[in-house]
């Protein structure tokens, strides 16, 4: 029992200067590991992005496999956007935090099986 809870404080949320970091339990290839998340409060909400790096390994500019992303999967995208390499979302404070980190989730691993199915790089 001890060992599981000592792996599960892995994802524990760690607040940082200006935001809450959090990894969550979901495998994406793309990341060679977890899913980091960033949750930014605003003045009227919060906001989450990735760390900025999901592309990082990869030969084009983030814009590019975003926008591909964007144009050529067939899923819901969540009005998720890009800008400066986060992938982000802005909500308003009386949104679910939770459901917000759910959209986020499931929108990259979306994304991670549209760069493997089509052998991106």
């Amino acid at each position: 029992m001890k060992k599981i809870i000592k792996d599960l404080e892995y994802f524990k949320p760690i607040e940082k200067e200006n935001f809450v970091e959090i990894k969550l339990p979901v495998a994406i290839k793309i990341y060679k590991s977890c899913l980091l998340l960033r949750i930014i409060p605003m003045k009227d909400g919060f906001a989450i992005s990735d760390d900025g790096f999901t592309f990082y390994d990869f030969n084009e500019d983030s814009k590019y496999y975003f926008d591909l992303f964007i144009e050529k999967d067939e899923n819901y995208h969540y009005d998720i956007k890009l800008k400066d390499n986060f992938i982000y979302k802005k909500y308003p404070s009386n949104f679910n935090i939770n459901i917000a980190i759910n959209e986020f989730v499931r929108f990259f691993i979306n994304l991670d099986d549209f760069i493997k199915k089509n052998n991106i790089t």
